[in-house]
């Protein structure tokens, strides 16, 4: 089964950036960094509110779930322990209902926390799906919703950080792990909350 509902555009200001967020009335299809933030120019703001820009949607299902994405991100930038208090948003990912990909983005999301890590192959546990975890590398890459579904939680097994949207945004990873907490020395994460 795959949405076939239209699809509204917003963009939205956030101590990591310009981000898009594309959504339906059935959820959330995207949430990431414009492709223009990379390794060389990205320069967090800790202090900037997220902030919508530009118009709201007519469409009232559409604009409770921009709603309810604001205010997790507001949650997590401001008050990151409190984050698992705060309901997830709504997510469409726009493909089949069920696949291996939409197993692995759930259950990071459902699992894994900030100020956790789990490896490749600790999440392919998650999803039942031992030795999977090249497969699970490559839904992270395919991960269209940043923060939310937590991809920059998924590190090597030995500790080392992995690719961050596919190497060009490692810094940002980086930053996401120590916001959450995490300490990281010699592009390393001191491992803690480890599954």
């Amino acid at each position: 089964m795959v949405c076939v509902k239209s699809v509204d555009v917003f963009n939205l200001i956030s101590p990591i950036g310009e981000m898009v967020l594309k959504v339906c009335p059935q959820g959330l299809h995207c949430l990431s960094q414009y492709d223009y933030i990379s390794d060389e120019n990205f320069e967090p703001q800790k202090n900037q509110e997220v902030v919508l820009t530009g118009k709201n949607s007519e469409n009232k299902a559409v604009q409770k779930h921009v709603e309810s994405c604001i205010n997790w991100l507001k949650v997590y930038f401001n008050d990151v322990g409190s984050i698992k208090t705060v309901p997830i948003p709504d997510i469409c990912v726009a493909s089949e209902i069920g696949s291996f990909q939409e197993r692995v983005w759930i259950a990071l999301a459902k699992n894994v926390g900030p100020g956790e890590t789990v490896s490749y192959g600790g999440l392919a546990k998650l999803v039942n799906s031992p030795g999977a975890s090249q497969a699970v590398g490559n839904a992270m890459a395919a991960n269209p919703i940043q923060i939310i579904v937590p991809c920059h939680r998924v590190i090597r097994s030995d500790g080392s950080m992995g690719l961050y949207s596919r190497g060009k945004k490692n810094t940002v990873k980086n930053w996401l792990l120590e916001h959450e907490g995490l300490k990281i020395v010699n592009k390393k994460v001191l491992i803690q909350g480890f599954k």
